[in-house]
């Protein structure tokens, strides 16, 4: 894994034992989250299917109901062992910067609940899609999942950068936009513990110069699980895009 891993806040985030808490509601949420995203990811039963990342497996089901093989990805130690624990089937603890895949290995690549803007840089952030592309055969496909950029702002914009106590989680949690407008900073408190998410929040134009760029061709666009068209006001945009036949990489 690459040597400043440990410098990125989603390895203390996403390996504590409090991230189960600030993430139960999406334990419910996959019942109906799973089998949506499955459907728009589009692929033929006995497809093998990278499921990065995977967290705690919760939609890992969903995939294996519609007869993918599943080979699932996380940095976390913690959120890997919880896995095991759950759901049975391939694990493999990575860095999305160096996926330990061999090339044109998976027929799709499913990346659910904006996953993808982690990292500090753009270059990072492009290497994520660009090892997507890598590991898919010609013809395989890529869906990813973002929340909207402009449901967020509204969102954000109603509770005004104020600490919320959300007690149903047991924690207070304030949401802000970085000065340049292309960051959210999402602070937690929970005990004597702090936590800070730091994800980019692309453009719609961003997300589709970014695919091209790291070799993916759109194939389609929607505005929610339930493959509605897209619009600039969904709350969800999910993309998915196919490696060209005619691709090497």
């Amino acid at each position: 894994m690459p040597n400043n891993a440990a410098k990125d806040w989603f390895v203390h985030d996403f390996d504590h034992p409090a991230y189960f808490d600030h993430y139960r509601d999406k334990e419910g949420d996959a019942a109906h989250e799973g089998p949506a995203l499955a459907a728009l990811l589009g692929l033929r039963e006995g497809s093998r299917v990278l499921d990065l990342p995977c967290g705690w497996g919760r939609l890992r089901p969903a995939l294996e109901a519609c007869g993918h093989q599943v080979i699932s990805g996380d940095l976390s130690a913690l959120n890997l062992h919880r896995h095991r624990i759950e759901f049975l089937g391939d694990l493999v603890r990575l860095d999305f910067r160096a996926l330990p895949f061999r090339a044109a290995c998976a027929d799709g690549v499913f990346c659910a609940f904006t996953s993808w803007g982690y990292f500090a840089t753009d270059a990072e952030n492009q290497f994520q899609l660009q090892e997507f592309a890598r590991v898919l055969k010609p013809g395989g496909t890529l869906l990813l999942d973002l929340c909207g950029r402009e449901a967020l702002k509204r969102s954000v914009a109603f509770d005004n950068g104020r600490w919320v106590h959300l007690k149903q989680l047991g924690y207070r949690e304030r949401v802000r936009w970085s000065p340049d407008g292309r960051r959210i900073w999402t602070e937690r408190k929970q005990g004597r513990f702090a936590f800070r998410h730091d994800i980019w929040i692309p453009t719609d134009l961003e997300v589709r110069e970014s695919l091209a760029a790291a070799g993916l061709e759109l194939e389609a666009a929607f505005g929610g699980l339930h493959g509605g068209a897209w619009t600039l006001d969904a709350e969800r945009w999910i993309y998915r895009a196919i490696k060209p036949l005619s691709s090497r990489a």
